[in-house]
């Protein structure tokens, strides 16, 4: 009971603020994925929203922030690039740059900073962005494109990246470089498909790199707390329907798709590296699974469980509610059964004497211990 009173309280809390207003496509312009071919870049919305989106009440932030904000950790962001003059990152090549904006609107989801005034921040504002293009400028990406982008992450130190697009051959270049980001000890956050569309001939699951293993496939939820119709089962589920975050130019613009789930998820992984340095990749996941919440064929994500659960041993999850309590079989009880019952008997027998010895005893003193009248 308590996730689900929690959305229905947060779904009231937004209904009375403005929140999910404040992040309806009819508002604010969806992101693109991609670009036409000849298609010029995207353009600023120049708009501003009255309210603090929806996902961050919803995944707990005043929580999670007097917790930690994700300082200390850098996480790397495999895009179509991150227009660096809306948020400060660094860039590998030339990546600092941002056509489409898709990658900068999932860069901010992630950890666009607390700035007075401003609604929209990241759900770890105080982590650090590499952006990494693993996208043509047009925002095409190839199984080939986004393994050169894992390396170039790792490379550069990210241990948690972000994979926000998403292909559908597997590839073994790709295959390749998911196993030495993670044998470098790198947590892989994946979008489970590609952006909302209304096209009816997008392919069916599986996408990659988040069906291979060892790699966080993430699929997204709405405001209402349901899983997009196309959320692939098992997955874990986040927020990624109609969230707003900044697009070019710094602008509010709309999300809708697995890549902005896949967003939160690698926020929430930078929160717990940084509130516990001495997690790895593996611990990272661990919690995350583990901690989420079944709904509708997914498990949602719940960062703040994630933070706090409790952990017993090295690289083991066993929070205090889910302890097994195991029976074993004992000796022969009989002769300790007995030796128990002599003792009690024992006791028993003594206090009787104990007794008796207290009401006498005064009564023989005060007779000068002579045989009391009949019938006394």
């Amino acid at each position: 009971m308590r996730r689900p009173l929690a959305v229905a309280c947060a779904t009231l809390t937004l209904l009375a603020n403005g929140g999910l207003a404040a992040a309806q496509d009819t508002e604010l312009p969806q992101i693109p994925q991609t670009l036409k071919a000849g298609q010029a870049c995207t353009s600023p919305s120049g708009k501003k929203v009255p309210s603090v989106p929806w996902q961050l009440p919803y995944l707990g932030v005043d929580r999670l922030w007097a917790l930690s904000k994700g300082e200390g950790v850098t996480v790397g962001v495999v895009d179509t690039g991150v227009d660096k003059a809306v948020l400060p990152v660094q860039q590998v090549g030339d990546a600092g740059t941002d056509c489409v904006g898709h990658g900068t609107v999932v860069a901010s989801l992630i950890a666009a900073p607390l700035v007075d005034g401003a609604k929209v921040s990241g759900l770890a504002p105080g982590a650090r962005v590499l952006a990494v293009r693993g996208t043509e400028k047009t925002g095409a990406a190839t199984a080939a494109s986004i393994a050169s982008a894992l390396d170039g992450a790792v490379a550069a130190g990210a241990r948690i990246i972000c994979v926000a697009t998403a292909v559908t051959e597997a590839g073994p270049a790709l295959q390749a470089a998911v196993d030495r980001a993670v044998a470098a000890g790198a947590l892989i956050v994946a979008a489970a498909g590609r952006d909302a569309t209304k096209a009816s001939d997008v392919p069916p699951w599986p996408y990659y790199p988040a069906a291979f293993p060892g790699v966080l496939a993430v699929s997204a939820l709405g405001p209402d707390g349901k899983p997009d119709a196309k959320a692939v089962p098992g997955s874990l589920a986040a927020p990624g329907n109609l969230v707003v975050g900044l697009g070019p130019g710094g602008g509010a613009a709309v999300g809708a798709g697995p890549a902005f789930a896949a967003a939160h998820v690698a926020a929430a992984a930078a929160l717990i590296r940084s509130y516990r340095p001495e997690t790895t990749a593996a611990d990272v996941a661990r919690r995350l699974r583990d901690t989420a919440y079944p709904h509708a064929g997914v498990t949602v994500l719940d960062p703040l469980a994630a933070l706090t659960s409790v952990a017993s041993g090295v690289g083991a999850e066993a929070p205090a509610r889910r302890e097994p309590v195991a029976v074993t079989p004992g000796a022969d009880p009989g002769p300790a059964r007995q030796a128990a019952w002599a003792v009690v008997v024992g006791v028993v027998v003594a206090v009787a004497l104990l007794g008796a010895a207290a009401v006498v005893v005064p009564r023989g003193r005060r007779r000068g211990w002579r045989a009391g009248p009949r019938g006394s």
